[in-house]
């Protein structure tokens, strides 16, 4: 009998801890709401400048449409955008824009976060929307390698996202963190539209000036990387037609709904994809991803929908810019300037370029023949006069930049 209410005091006590702790989960995971996802009325909107969302981005962005109801626009991307292109630059003249960007997301996810984003917000009228080099013709879908799966985003597991938002301990602990950068006064590492404008919280990576004691390592050590993946053969290259069906759905629904929607391809450095072995050959990289955008968004625009057409923008050139010299000459550092890493761009760059998109003044001369407005029948040009640069490149500037990141990768792989 004693054994028995032993037992009993002990689960009564057990149990009366589990309902308190529950207890203040919620009323602490509601207040700060840390995520901007609980809906709650009563979180506290001194903590805004506090909420962290650098490890949970999905969810966090997710959380920027979720927590207000007058965005006009957003851009869309992935790691290249969250700190290049400023939704509160001045040229939007106050217009209430967010930053949707996610690191390490490519289309899958864009198009599902642009298509949370305008079902949301009804009053919304413009979309920028970037995609990466290469994505169209990749099979890559980062969704299962972040917190997409968690986050509003997924359309599964609804009820068991609810309940964690409000006595989930990961929430907990991400409130506990938000409180902690409270009493410091350090603001969390995205502002409140969706700007990583903090990037010295997450260790600087591709969203800083360029240079930097290991750029030049980095940028070798994707060099052999890449040289250990057996290349493909351009005739063998097709276009990943799901990710190709799910952004012209996106393209679809912006016509219907009456949003802008502006697509851009965005720049690399060229020496990523130059190779000596193209030297007098008529091509140019990503040809196929060009003519899959011309396909598609001259079809959505041949559509009697009623709004905007979509419109394109390049950026992928052999402009100065994205051919600066990378190999150290004569013990000098190499002639970075514009690019963090070969694929990450700085926030001039992206400020030129959102300046072109948008119609605003481009405050920088040496942007100012950096992009190009495509229209769908204007593709094969396009394609052409970039095969003439891309010779060029390789007869010229190029030359030594090409030789070196080479000789590098066949002494790396020799060894």
């Amino acid at each position: 009998m004693k054994h028995k209410r032993q037992t009993r005091r002990y689960l009564i006590v057990f149990f009366t801890g589990v309902i308190m702790a529950t207890v203040i989960a919620a009323v602490v995971n509601t207040r700060v709401d840390p995520w901007r996802v609980s809906g709650s009325p009563w979180a506290d909107p001194a903590l805004e400048p506090y909420r962290d969302i650098s490890a949970m981005t999905r969810t966090g962005k997710a959380g920027l449409v979720l927590a207000r109801q007058d965005w006009q626009g957003a851009i869309f991307g992935s790691s290249r955008v969250i700190s290049t292109l400023d939704p509160q630059a001045p040229g939007w003249g106050g217009k209430e824009i967010v930053n949707l960007g996610m690191p390490g997301a490519f289309l899958y996810e864009n198009v599902a976060m642009a298509e949370y984003f305008i079902r949301r917000q009804q009053q919304a009228e413009l979309i920028v929307f970037g995609v990466d080099p290469g994505d169209l013709t990749s099979s890559v879908d980062t969704r299962g390698m972040s917190d997409f799966i968690s986050s509003p985003l997924s359309p599964d597991g609804v009820l068991d996202r609810r309940l964690r938002y409000v006595v989930g301990l990961s929430v907990f602990e991400s409130s506990v963190e938000t409180l902690g950068l409270r009493s410091k006064g350090t603001p969390g590492e995205y502002n409140a539209h969706g700007l990583r404008d903090r990037p010295a919280r997450g260790g600087g990576g591709a969203s800083g000036a360029a240079g930097g004691p290991n750029q030049l390592k980095f940028i070798k050590n994707r060099f052999i990387d890449d040289a250990r993946i057996a290349p493909k053969d351009e005739s063998a290259v097709k276009v990943n037609a799901d990710k190709a069906a799910k952004l012209e759905s996106l393209m679809h629904e912006c016509r219907e709904r009456g949003v802008r929607m502006v697509i851009f391809l965005h720049p690399n450095h060229v020496l990523l994809k130059a190779a000596s072995a193209d030297l007098g050959k008529q091509v140019t990289p990503f040809e196929k991803d060009r003519r899959q955008l011309a396909e598609m968004i001259g079809r959505v625009n041949a559509m009697e929908l009623g709004g905007p057409l979509v419109e394109w923008w390049d950026f992928y050139s052999f402009h100065r810019y994205n051919s600066e010299r990378v190999r150290p000459v004569e013990g000098e550092p190499n002639a970075l300037v514009h690019w963090r890493d070969l694929e990450h761009y700085t926030k001039d760059v992206g400020e030129g370029m959102l300046s072109a998109m948008m119609g605003w003044p481009v405050t920088n001369p040496d942007l100012l023949d950096y992009g190009v407005k495509l229209l769908p029948d204007e593709v094969e040009a396009r394609i052409s006069t970039l095969r003439e640069a891309y010779q060029a490149y390789l007869n010229g500037e190029g030359q030594g930049d090409v030789a070196w990141k080479e000789a590098l990768v066949d002494d790396v792989l020799e060894r």
